[in-house]
């Protein structure tokens, strides 16, 4: 049989409008699959009109998540520049995995993930996954889970990666705002942290069912960590730990007002001109049965104004340390001449 793989910008995507490309894992774990049992697969082409079966989304994938197998990265060309360029590695080449089939919250009501069954992968798999990639030449990995496993499974990757690797990889995933040993992540080389955080206003965390406590984050900045700040509190630990913290947030919910965006828009400013989120992102709301605010839209666009302020300069400056950096910065730098 004769497969296609008709690749798109949402194909990894848990909010459709963010429109990036991002390697999406788990369909070329299946692409690697359906080659196993015989099959002729072209990835990441176009309709000619002589395929048996043209594959463009997660919902076809008709085995179950822990019987894929690792994904052949030539065979999907992984480290294919239109994967490296969307601010997920620092140091290139990078790659993706993916350590779980959905999120172990899956809770939250505007993410495609909401009320999927959670199955998690064995360690030594995954580590296993991670020296084939180092192999082929990857200097970072990110793991592209909805949310990355704590508890003993995350104690024991760490102890597993940094055994297996030092320092010679470094390793990103995304992350709910909860209490972790974020030291053991930073001493396993563990670098960025993505953290949904979605919105600064209580009623609207509540309302998509996030878990997220924002508390009263418009204080004056102080050396403790209180209570005040919420579990915006962790982005901070992380970031003290000397992990790279990047902050997800969503504008247009229809409930929320423009003095709501705001106060959004101010939060992701603050944690970014102190220096705490290291780097962010923001998209418009899109989920079924909710029609996003239009007049709301300039706000993604809007946080990319933080560029005003010298004390962003000033920490973004300080976290220089070597040739990486400095070549991640520029990188971020175009990306906001870009949109702004």
């Amino acid at each position: 049989m004769r497969i296609l793989f008709q690749l798109n910008r949402t194909n990894q995507q848990r909010q459709l409008e963010k429109l990036v490309w991002i390697f999406p894992i788990k369909l070329a774990m299946y692409a690697t699959a359906l080659r196993n049992q015989g099959n002729e697969v072209i990835w990441d082409s176009i309709d000619d009109g002589s395929f048996d079966r043209i594959i463009t989304s997660e919902s076809q994938i008709d085995i179950p998540f822990l019987q894929l197998p690792h994904a052949d990265r030539i065979l999907t060309d992984a480290f294919n520049s239109k994967w490296q360029n969307n601010g997920n590695f620092k140091c290139r080449p990078g790659t993706y995995i993916q350590s779980t089939s959905s999120c172990w919250w899956s809770k939250c009501s505007f993410c495609c993930e909401q009320g999927k069954v959670n199955e998690i992968r064995e360690v030594n798999d995954v580590i296993s996954e991670i020296k084939e990639c180092k192999e082929l030449g990857a200097v970072e990995i990110f793991d592209d889970s909805a949310t990355f496993p704590t508890g003993r499974w995350l104690d024991e990757f760490c102890h597993r990666f940094s055994n297996e690797f030092g320092k010679s990889i470094k390793f990103s995933c995304n992350m709910r705002l909860i209490d972790l040993d974020y030291s053991l992540l930073r001493a396993s080389n563990f670098r960025m942290l993505l953290f949904g955080l979605e919105s600064a206003n209580q009623e609207t965390l509540d309302r998509i069912k996030k878990g997220v406590k924002v508390g009263d984050w418009n204080f004056r900045i102080s050396t403790k960590i209180g209570k005040e700040m919420g579990d915006v509190k962790y982005v901070i630990k992380a970031a003290k730990a000397g992990l790279e913290p990047h902050i997800a947030v969503i504008f247009g919910w229809e409930w929320e007002t423009d003095a709501d965006a705001i106060n959004t828009l101010k939060l992701v400013w603050w944690l970014l001109r102190k220096g705490y989120a290291k780097t962010a992102q923001a998209s418009f709301i899109y989920q079924q049965g909710i029609k996003g605010n239009e007049n709301q839209r300039h706000f993604v666009k809007d946080i990319y104004g933080v560029w005003k302020y010298p004390d962003f300069w000033f920490n973004k400056l300080r976290d220089i340390k070597n040739k990486d950096d400095l070549k991640y910065f520029w990188r971020q730098i175009k990306v906001g001449l870009c949109q702004s």
